[in-house]
């Protein structure tokens, strides 16, 4: 009986660790997606601001206040990298 709950909590394991992965691979391809559609919003930015000089910039156009995007994609890499570290960490644990 022992035997057999210990069995199903590896495969719980391995099946939350599996889970996990995907996660990760998930959010690193968001990130990366986030990284490059921030690059074209930019360069689109400064397009703009270049097409608009003559009458201010985007901002004085389309008379907003502009938005500051902050790239957060520093502070994701390290907290993925955290959690990789802590994952393998509870595997070597369990093991």
């Amino acid at each position: 009986m022992l035997f057999e709950l210990e069995k199903m909590i590896v495969n719980i394991s391995a099946v939350i660790e599996n889970i996990e992965d995907n996660i990760i691979d998930a959010i690193q391809a968001l990130q990366i997606e986030v990284y490059s559609l921030s690059q074209v919003v930019l360069q689109n930015h400064m397009a703009l601001d270049l097409l608009l000089a003559s009458q201010g910039d985007v901002c004085t156009v389309i008379n907003t206040s502009c938005c500051t995007y902050i790239d957060q994609s520093g502070r994701i890499s390290t907290d993925l990298d955290a959690n990789i570290i802590i994952s393998s960490w509870k595997s070597y644990e369990y093991a």
